[in-house]
C-alpha cells in the first residue's frame, strides 16, 4: 500500500513538472525571455530576446542589465531603485525603451518577475518580454499627428447622443466658451435655436450615430449669438469590434473667408445686374459714334466742296480785274482819241464844230468809264481780299474738319473695343458670380 502510495506521489510529480515544462516551453517560443541574477548579471537569454536586441548569447553572458540602457538611466537613483525593488521580490511590469546593438532603440512590452524559493527567497529575476518598437513608432506617428492637428484646428468629441465629452483650446476660443461651459452638455448649444428641433438635425445625429462620415461647410452660433462659420468633418470613431461609440469633430473657423465670398458674391450679382445696361449704353454710343464719323465726313466733303468754290471764286475775281484793267486802257485811250479828234475839230474851223462836239462827248463818256472802271477795280479788290480772307479760313475749316473725323474715327474704334470688352466683361463676370455662388 505504501508503494503504491509513494508511486502515486511520483506520478503526479512528474505530470506537473512535465506541465510546468511545456508552459515554459511555450513561454520560450513566443516571448523573448531573459534571466538575471540579484544584482543585475545577466545569466541566460533565449533566442527570441538575442534576435529582439541584436546580440549573439556570448556578447550578454556576465554583462549587466545597464549594457541595454542609456548611460544616463543607468547612473540614475531611479534605476538603482528599479533594482532594489527587484531584489525585494517586487515585480515590475510596464513599457521599456532600451537599447539594442550599435545604440539601436528597441521598445518593449514587458514584466521583471523576481523567483521565489521554497523559503519565500528571491534567488534571480526573469523577464519576459514582447518587441512593440514597430508598433510604439506607429503609435509615436499618430501622436505627432494628433497633435499636430489638435494644434492647428479645432476639435471636439462627443458621445453618439451629441453629448460633448471633449473640446481642444481652438474649438473654446472660436466659439467663446469655457471648458467646463461645454462638457456634458449637446451639440445644440451650437446651433440656431430654429434648427434644433428639425427633422434634418434630427437626421445629421442618427447618421453619425449608425457611424457615417459627414463633411460640409457648418453655421453655427457661439456664446454671443454672434454667427460662426465652420469647414469641419464629423468622424465616427469605431471599438475594436467595429461599433461606433463616439464622434470626433475636426473644425477649421472660416467665418471671415464665408463673409467675404458672400459679399464678393453680392457685389458681382450687382455688377452682373449693371454691366447689360452698360453694353446697352456702349452700344449706343458706338451707334452715335458711327452716325459722328458719317456727319463728319459729310461735313468734310462740305468744306472741300467750299474750298474749291472759293478757290473757283477767286480765280474768277482775278479775271473780272483783268477785263476791267481792259476796259480802263480802253478808256484811256478812247479819251486820247477824243482829245486828238477836238485838237483837229478847232483846226477845221466852222466844219469841225459838230465832230468837236461829239469827240467832246466821247470824251466824257470815256472818262466816266475810266473812273467807273477804277471804282470796279477797287471793288474787285477789296472782294478778292475777302475771298482770299474766305479761302484761308476754309483751309483752316478743311483742316479743322479733318482732324475732327480722324477724332471721331479714333473714338469710333475705341467705342467699338469698349462695347465689345463690356460684352466680354459681362460674360466673364457671370461665369465668376456662378462659381462664386457654388464656392458661398
Amino acid at each position: 500500500m505504501r508503494n503504491a502510495f509513494v508511486d502515486g506521489i511520483r506520478h503526479f510529480i512528474a505530470l506537473a513538472s512535465g506541465d510546468v515544462r511545456g508552459k515554459l516551453d511555450a513561454i520560450n517560443r513566443t516571448q523573448a525571455v531573459i534571466e538575471f541574477g540579484l544584482d543585475g548579471t545577466i545569466v541566460a537569454a533565449n533566442q527570441n530576446f538575442l534576435q529582439a536586441m541584436g546580440y549573439a548569447e556570448a556578447d550578454v553572458i556576465g554583462q549587466h542589465h545597464r549594457m541595454f540602457v542609456e548611460p544616463g538611466e543607468a547612473q540614475s537613483p531611479a534605476y538603482a531603485a528599479f533594482w532594489e525593488r527587484l531584489r525585494t521580490g517586487e515585480p515590475d511590469v510596464g513599457l521599456y525603451r532600451r537599447c539594442g546593438a550599435g545604440g539601436r532603440e528597441v521598445w518593449i512590452q514587458a514584466s521583471y518577475n523576481p523567483v521565489i524559493d521554497r523559503r519565500g527567497r528571491p534567488v534571480k529575476v526573469v523577464k519576459f518580454a514582447t518587441d512593440v518598437t514597430r508598433q510604439r513608432l506607429q503609435s509615436a506617428d499618430m501622436e505627432g499627428r494628433l497633435a499636430a492637428i489638435d494644434k492647428a484646428q479645432a476639435v471636439i468629441s462627443f458621445s453618439l447622443d451629441g453629448t460633448i465629452l471633449e473640446a481642444n483650446d481652438n474649438f473654446l476660443a472660436t466659439m467663446g466658451y469655457a471648458r467646463d461651459e461645454v462638457v456634458g452638455r449637446h451639440h445644440s448649444l451650437f446651433v440656431d435655436p430654429a434648427d434644433r428641433e428639425s427633422d434634418d438635425y434630427r437626421r445629421f445625429w442618427a447618421k453619425l450615430g449608425r457611424g457615417e462620415y459627414d463633411a460640409a461647410l457648418y453655421r453655427r452660433r457661439d456664446r454671443y449669438g454672434r454667427e460662426v462659420w465652420i469647414q469641419g468633418t464629423y468622424n465616427p470613431i469605431f471599438d475594436m469590434a467595429g461599433r461606433p461609440f463616439k464622434v470626433v469633430k475636426y473644425a477649421t473657423d472660416v467665418t471671415a473667408q464665408t463673409r467675404a465670398t458672400r459679399t464678393l458674391h453680392r457685389s458681382l450679382a450687382e455688377l452682373a445686374d449693371t454691366v447689360p445696361a452698360i453694353a446697352e449704353q456702349a452700344r449706343v454710343t458706338n451707334a452715335l459714334a458711327t452716325e459722328a464719323r458719317r456727319s463728319a465726313t459729310e461735313g468734310s466733303a462740305l468744306v472741300e466742296a467750299v474750298i474749291a468754290t472759293m478757290s473757283a471764286i477767286q480765280d474768277g475775281a482775278r479775271d473780272i480785274a483783268d477785263i476791267v484793267g481792259l476796259i480802263d486802257t480802253i478808256a484811256f485811250q478812247t479819251n486820247i482819241l477824243a482829245l486828238n479828234a477836238s485838237i483837229e475839230a478847232a483846226h477845221s474851223g466852222g466844219h469841225g464844230r459838230g465832230f468837236a462836239v461829239v469827240a467832246q462827248e466821247v470824251r466824257t463818256l470815256s472818262q466816266r468809264s475810266a473812273e467807273s472802271a477804277k471804282d470796279i477795280h477797287a471793288l474787285i479788290e477789296r472782294t478778292l481780299e475777302r475771298v482770299r480772307e474766305g479761302s484761308d479760313r476754309s483751309e483752316e475749316a478743311g483742316d479743322a474738319m479733318r482732324a475732327i473725323l480722324r477724332s471721331v474715327s479714333a473714338l469710333l474704334d475705341r467705342v467699338s473695343d469698349v462695347a465689345s470688352a463690356t460684352h466680354t466683361q459681362a460674360s466673364g463676370i457671370d461665369t465668376v458670380r456662378r462659381a462664386v455662388a457654388e464656392l458661398a
